[in-house]
């Protein structure tokens, strides 16, 4: 009998957490854009919120740097980011900002193979101020 009691409690303690998530989770699904950029801001949003809230607030470039500047996972930040913004030259270049990378330039991150080509839109991959851009942050990692 012992036992039988055991495994219903550790059901039980699993299942209160999943429904903490999903809690949070619907929350976060009913904020507005300028809400969610709060919760970013405020720490009370991170990154496990992601698939809460709506996939068409992270066309928004703000949202993005609000995540950047909260040091959110980088990949998995520009892993959400709507494709189309990253035919856009502006928001590629805001993305490849030292100031986002400079944290980044640890032992752990550059043995991940974090590539930004791997997001980067073809038709700006040969563009002369994205390969500037990604060499300053390829000196940065060496010096």
């Amino acid at each position: 009998k012992k036992m039988a009691d055991q495994k219903y409690f550790y059901q039980d303690g699993y299942s209160a957490q999943e429904e903490k998530k999903l809690k949070c989770y619907e929350e976060w699904a009913q904020k507005s854009l300028e809400e969610v950029k709060e919760g970013v801001i405020d720490g009370s949003l991170n990154e496990e919120q992601y698939g809460a809230f709506s996939i068409e607030f992270w066309k928004d470039e703000t949202l993005v740097w609000a995540c950047l500047k909260a040091e959110h996972d980088i990949e998995l930040v520009f892993n959400h980011v709507r494709k189309f913004l990253w035919r856009d030259k502006e928001f590629v270049l805001g993305a490849m900002n030292e100031r986002w990378f400079y944290p980044l330039t640890s032992i752990e991150f550059q043995d991940q193979e974090f590539n930004y080509f791997d997001y980067i839109h073809e038709s700006l991959k040969q563009d002369q101020d994205v390969i500037s851009a990604l060499n300053k942050l390829n000196n940065l990692e060496t010096s």
